[in-house]
Formats: C-alpha cells, sequence, structure tokens
C-alpha cells in the first residue's frame, strides 16, 4: 500500500514539475532552463521571505511592550492560512476534481484512497512551500528577539507540520463547492474560473499595496486585535498560548481543531471520490425546432472560431489578455479616487502634460494584452486543418487580427472614457485620448502576429505554453512594455528643449500610423508567404 502510494505521489510532483518547465512534446528539459527556473523560484522565496521578515520584525517590539506577544504567532498563523488557500486553491480543483487521469486510474486495480492521499499530499507539499515562506522569517525574528525554550521550539514545528492540514481542509471544501458549481453550469466555467482569479489576485495586490497603513493599524489597535481573536478565532488563540507560554492544553486544543477537519474532510472525499472524479456536467436537452438557417460571411464565421478558440482556455485568456481585465480594474480605481485625480489635473503645471500622460496611461495598461503573438501557435497539431480549407490566407490571418482589435480595443476604451470624464479635457484632447491607444493596440496586433509567423510553436505540451513561454509572447510583451517607457524618456531626456510637448505627441501619431500601415503591409505580402510555407 505504501509503495503505490508513494509512487503516486512521485508522479503527481513529475506532472506538477514537467508543466512548469517543459514546452515542448519532443524535447525534454535542458539544464539550462532548470537552472533558470530554480534561480527564478529563489528568487521569488528571498523576496517573499524578505518582505515578511521586515513585516515581523516591526510587530515584534509593540506587541512585547504591550504584553500581547501570543497575537505575532496568531498574525503569523493567519498569514499561512491566506497564502496557502489563495496558493493552492485552483490546484486543489484541478488535482481533485479536474485530473484528466482520474478514469484511468480508477479503472486499475488501486485503491481509491491511494489515489485521493496521492494528490492530497502533492497539494499538501505545495502549502508547506508556502508556510516556509512565512515561517522561517517569523520564528527567526522571535527566538532573536524574544526567545523561546526547547518545548516551545518542538510545539512550533508541529504547528509548522499541522497547520496546512487546516489549510487543506480549507481548500478542499472550497473546491468541492466549486466543483459542483461548474458541474451544473459548465458552459460559464472558463468565465467563472477567471472571475475568482482576477478576485483573489485583487486581494493579494490590495493587501501588498495597504500592507504599510495596516502596520501601522495593527500597532495602534492590538490590543482590541487580541481581544477579537481570543473571543472569536479561539484555534489561533490557543496557538498563540502554546507558542508563547508553552502551554499544553492550548497546544491540545489547537492540535484537534487543526487535525479533525483535516480528518473528517479526507474522510468524506474518499467515501465520494468515484462519484466526484466522473461526473460529468449536465447536458441540457434540446429540442430541435425548425428555424431559417443564420449564414454568415466566411470572415466573420472564421472571427468566431478564433475567439471561440481564445476564450474556451482560463489560463490562455489570462496570460494573453491580462491587460484586457487591469484596464477594467483600473477605470474603477480612477472613478473611486476621482477627487484625488481632478485635484491633480487642476494643477497648472500638470495641465501642459495631461493629454500625453493620460494617452501613455491607457498604452501601459494595454500593454499586458498579447493576443494575436499565440494565435498561429494555438492552432497546434490542428494547422493542417485551417490550411486544408478553401479559404484564402489573407483572410486566416485578418480574422486573428480581427480577434485581437475585437477583444482588446473596448477594454482601452473603457479607460479612456472614464480618464477622460474623470479629467474633464477637451474635445480635441479627448479624441486623442481614445485614438491614441487604438492606434497602439493594432501596432501591437500587427506586431505579435508577424512575430508568431516567424517563430510558430506547434508542439506544445499545453495551450498555456503558448502564452507563457513562447518567443514571440515574450518579445511582443517587452516591446509592448517598452513602448511607453521610451515614448516617455525620448521626450523627457533629448527633445523637451526642442520641442512642445504638443508636437512631440503628433510626432509619435504619426510614427504609430506609419507603423501600423508598414506591419499590416508585411503581413499581407510576407506573412501570407510564410504561413503558407509553414
Amino acid at each position: 500500500m505504501m509503495t503505490m502510494l508513494m509512487t503516486l505521489i512521485k508522479i503527481r510532483l513529475q506532472g506538477i514539475l514537467l508543466r512548469q518547465t517543459k514546452s515542448s512534446k519532443k524535447k525534454g528539459n535542458s539544464i539550462g532552463k532548470l537552472i533558470l527556473f530554480g534561480l527564478l523560484f529563489a528568487y521569488v522565496g528571498v523576496v517573499f521571505i524578505g518582505m515578511f521578515g521586515m513585516l515581523f520584525y516591526s510587530l515584534i517590539e509593540p506587541f512585547s511592550m504591550m504584553g500581547i506577544e501570543w497575537l505575532y504567532f496568531a498574525l503569523m498563523a493567519l498569514f499561512i492560512i491566506l497564502l496557502c488557500f489563495i496558493g493552492s486553491i485552483f490546484l486543489t480543483h484541478h488535482e481533485i476534481y479536474e485530473a484528466k487521469d482520474n478514469e484511468l486510474l480508477l479503472a486499475m486495480p488501486i485503491k481509491n484512497s491511494d489515489i485521493l492521499l496521492s494528490r492530497v499530499f502533492t497539494i499538501l507539499i505545495l502549502n508547506y512551500v508556502y508556510e516556509s515562506l512565512i515561517a522561517i522569517p517569523a520564528f527567526y525574528v522571535y527566538i532573536t528577539n524574544v526567545g523561546m525554550t526547547m518545548i516551545e521550539i518542538f510545539m512550533f514545528i508541529i504547528v509548522v507540520l499541522t497547520l496546512p492540514l487546516f489549510v487543506l481542509a480549507l481548500s478542499c471544501l472550497f473546491s468541492w463547492i466549486l466543483a459542483h458549481v461548474l458541474v451544473k453550469i459548465h458552459r460559464f466555467k472558463t468565465v467563472i474560473s477567471i472571475v475568482l482569479f482576477v478576485g483573489f489576485f485583487g486581494l493579494y495586490m490590495y493587501v501588498v499595496n495597504s500592507l504599510q497603513t495596516y502596520l501601522v493599524w495593527l500597532v495602534a489597535n492590538g490590543k482590541s486585535i487580541a481581544e477579537a481573536i481570543e473571543k472569536t478565532v479561539f484555534p489561533l488563540y490557543h496557538l498563540s498560548i502554546a507558542l508563547t507560554d508553552g502551554n499544553v492544553i492550548s497546544f491540545v486544543i489547537y492540535l484537534l481543531c487543526a487535525v479533525l477537519p483535516f480528518v473528517l474532510v479526507i474522510y468524506l472525499l474518499s467515501v465520494n471520490f468515484t462519484k466526484m472524479a466522473t461526473s460529468k456536467p449536465k447536458m441540457k436537452k434540446v429540442i430541435y425546432k425548425a428555424k431559417p438557417m443564420k449564414q454568415n460571411t466566411m470572415f466573420k464565421a472564421l472571427v468566431i472560431r478564433e475567439i471561440k478558440h481564445f476564450t474556451s482556455n482560463a489560463m490562455v485568456m489570462l496570460n494573453g489578455a491580462m491587460g484586457i481585465i487591469l484596464c477594467i480594474i483600473a477605470a474603477g480605481a480612477v472613478l473611486i479616487y476621482q477627487d484625488e485625480i481632478q485635484m491633480i489635473a487642476s494643477i497648472p503645471q500638470i495641465q501642459e502634460y495631461m493629454t500625453p500622460v493620460l494617452c501613455l496611461m491607457v498604452i501601459a495598461v494595454s500593454s499586458l494584452n498579447m493576443i494575436s503573438a499565440s494565435s498561429i501557435s494555438l492552432e497546434g497539431d490542428r494547422f493542417w486543418i485551417i490550411k486544408s480549407l478553401p479559404i484564402t490566407t489573407q483572410d486566416i490571418l485578418n480574422s486573428k487580427l480581427a480577434m485581437h482589435a475585437f477583444l482588446c480595443i473596448p477594454g482601452g476604451l473603457i479607460l479612456s472614457v472614464v480618464l477622460i470624464y474623470v479629467t474633464g479635457i477637451g474635445m480635441i484632447d479627448s479624441l486623442l485620448v481614445l485614438v491614441v491607444p487604438i492606434l497602439f493596440t493594432l501596432l501591437i496586433d500587427f506586431l505579435g502576429l508577424l512575430l508568431n509567423l516567424w517563430k510558430p510553436k506547434f508542439d506544445w505540451v499545453n495551450e498555456t505554453v503558448c502564452v507563457k513561454q513562447s518567443l514571440p509572447v515574450v518579445l511582443t510583451m517587452f516591446i509592448s512594455m517598452g513602448v511607453a517607457i521610451v515614448i516617455a524618456m525620448v521626450y523627457g531626456l533629448w527633445l523637451i528643449n526642442l520641442m512642445s510637448v504638443s508636437m512631440y505627441m503628433y510626432s509619435v501619431i504619426i510614427v504609430m500610423v506609419l507603423l501600423d500601415i508598414i506591419l499590416y503591409y508585411m503581413i499581407h505580402t510576407w506573412g501570407v508567404q510564410q504561413f503558407e510555407s509553414i
């Protein structure tokens, strides 16, 4: 039994590592790529450990002076719970409910409990990684400033080992609810996944940006917060008392609160695992009714095909069109802080630069849209199908360009309209703020498709590779993000004393229009030849 369980855990971990590092069906992982990923993960780990280390160092002294040292560990546990939950919730749903090998493993002589535990322990290992980013700096800061006995250190180790069990129980419960919802409304699965991801991402960004403000608030209201935790969240209180005072009774109470929910959830999942793993979305029975056939033009049908393909995968959408989401979020933020923005816009020295600044803002936020840069690669091993259809190459390429423009331009227009409304700029300036981001979107649209025609990637393992690790997407991302920086730097460093900002802005618009024309011409000359030769 244990041998089979360990084998399944090993396979799950190798699968997760493969999805993160392997980008081709034929080529394996090079040593250089593995080293690069290792350095990247090490960098992220150092950044998080340093950030939480500074946070805990700022908390330990005032909490000690107020006599509520136990609140230090309560906040540590709360941070661990939030980070582990947000970091593993989507993996929990994928590994337990949506794994593609569920039916294959269930057909083998393998116990359901082994299949479930292999998935659970895989997620648990990831939670331990997340937990270490918080627990290591918290332990170091506390033991160097206050000190701990051997009993308290032993209890701390047990807490580190058991706290992710409670988080895993929460993740499994939330994933169970999510799985039931998605089964019933499978049609909106992608939309729900995107909304949840954006919600968690927004929560993370809000917490990071508000950390300094809440740090002051925590110190100023430490005693009232401690009383609230003691009365309402008693497991965290007993965890903290056990670590600060070595209280055995509190330690046992915490263990019961952490381990029992995990055991109960695992038992319920093991009992219902077969049913959950093989549940299929409910398909609504449609009764055919004769209606007049609606006929689309060839070009419209191609555009609809492109949009349906792109929007069928939530991770592809999030990685390829994050700029659309950020435009909507930025528009909401502008409306929320419109009084402050109007105050800044009323400063005479800033009014001269208001229009170009607004244009650059929309361009910068929209620069994370790279849909066309992966539109060829997403065809994958189905590329021959579209080439074999009686459709001109120009129509195929134009449909991919139209998809990018159709999805990305509205997001930029929403942000532009909100900025125009809040700042109250004139008609001509408003027209520029609307038109310039559209020209930029078309520029990135044409550039991305050209780069993808130059270096298409068809031998991907999964579709997310096309929008995360392919060369055309990386180049498009750096070029699009660099445009706003280059435009601002060229004027600020060299041309500020040679021409007015209005003259410079009109010059940039002319250059952008010329680049759009040149790139579009290249698509329909060199691009057509390249497409037909692939």
